[in-house]
């Protein structure tokens, strides 16, 4: 017994042996962790399935929070302002499928011998020496772009199987709102159990959680207010330079800001290529505008919507992005930015550091 004391006594005092133990145990973790992944995984998707109804209902609840706040301060009673916003935003989305999907259905055909004719005539302007692998690359999106019109045209031989997602996703919609009405009503409930339940945390845990919420909730707003702006402007443009699918290049846009950088970008490249069958001049005049439209959204229209703490800075909205698609897929990649904004103010809160280059030099300047 006594040996087994002394074994002790010297982890105890030995700290290097403490830390290699530490370390030890650190690496068995992650070699359990990668030896049962596939169990994990399979809790993990089971869990989403499960809670995923409850996390777009808060979503949905959380993005019309601010309007039914506006319409209480104004004297209106929430038991009447949130059926008229859900009878409305119902009426707008019946709307939209009855008269945007079948001109979508119409056009996508249409749309993708565009995009193959477009992308066919950047071969005709190479000159003859151009590098192989440009021309490697060009017919490999043409074989893609083929792939994925023959599937659309063949898609009636797929009807049950889409018939049945298309179900499945409208039960999944339809539970979320239920449930999101439901949380609409009971906001304030909800609230006092997080505010009770984060000091009991800690004060620093409940200053963190609503700071977090305030700068979430800034970036919604702001960015459904971009998402309108941008919709209106490349509606006109398109619509003006007489592309045949305006509408749909125009909400292709207006979502693309979901994805900051990459998703303009592909947005405005498939505009472009679907352009050349247009006269030259149009198409000079869309690239032009395009460019000249990028200028302004991105230095004078964003920086009067969003606010100074939620610039962010290109290369973490871009890690932010592929880190959410490796983790997630597309789920992770639109919720990569208010992810980013969330970690970075629990990184301000609890260790101090700047989150920008402006408040570093400011920090040294005063030290």
């Amino acid at each position: 017994m006594p040996i087994f004391d002394k074994l002790n006594e010297k982890l105890k005092n030995d700290s290097t042996v403490h830390n290699l133990i530490k370390l030890v145990l650190v690496l068995l973790v992650v070699v359990l962790i990668q030896m049962t992944m596939s169990f994990w995984k399979t809790v993990l998707t089971t869990l989403w399935y499960i809670f995923r109804p409850f996390v777009i209902g808060f979503v949905i609840a959380y993005v019309l929070r601010a309007p039914i706040v506006y319409f209480e301060e104004h004297g209106i009673s929430k038991k009447i302002t949130i059926p008229v916003i859900y009878t409305i935003l119902v009426g707008l989305f019946v709307w939209l499928v009855s008269s945007l999907f079948p001109l979508l259905i119409t056009r996508t055909t249409g749309f993708f011998d565009s995009m193959i004719s477009g992308v066919s005539s950047i071969t005709g302007w190479l000159p003859g020496g151009a590098p192989d692998w440009i021309r490697e690359m060009i017919d490999t999106s043409l074989s893609k772009l083929t792939d994925v019109q023959s599937l659309i045209s063949n898609v009636s031989n797929q009807l049950p199987e889409f018939l049945t997602a298309i179900v499945g996703a409208l039960i999944i919609a339809l539970i979320s709102v239920i449930i999101s009405i439901f949380m609409c009503f009971e906001w304030e409930k909800m609230r006092f159990m997080t505010i009770r339940f984060t000091r009991r945390i800690s004060r620093k845990c409940y200053e963190c959680t609503f700071a977090i919420n305030e700068e979430i909730g800034g970036y919604i707003r702001s960015m459904l207010k971009l998402m309108l702006v941008r919709l209106v402007e490349y509606a006109l443009l398109y619509f003006l330079v007489g592309h045949p699918d305006w509408l749909i290049l125009a909400i292709a846009s207006s979502v693309s800001l979901v994805i900051p950088y990459v998703g303009p970008t592909v947005v405005n490249t498939i505009g472009i290529l679907t352009a050349f069958q247009l006269p030259l001049g149009n198409v000079t005049i869309l690239v032009a505008m395009i460019f000249l439209l990028a200028q302004v959204d991105e230095y004078v229209i964003t920086p009067m919507i969003h606010s100074r703490n939620l610039k962010i800075s290109p290369l973490w909205a871009l890690f932010s992005i592929f880190a959410g698609n490796t983790l997630l897929g597309i789920a992770g990649i639109i919720i990569a930015i208010p992810c980013y904004l969330a970690v970075r103010i629990i990184i301000r809160m609890y260790f101090g550091m700047p989150d920008d280059l402006t408040s570093l030099k400011e920090t040294e300047e005063s030290r």
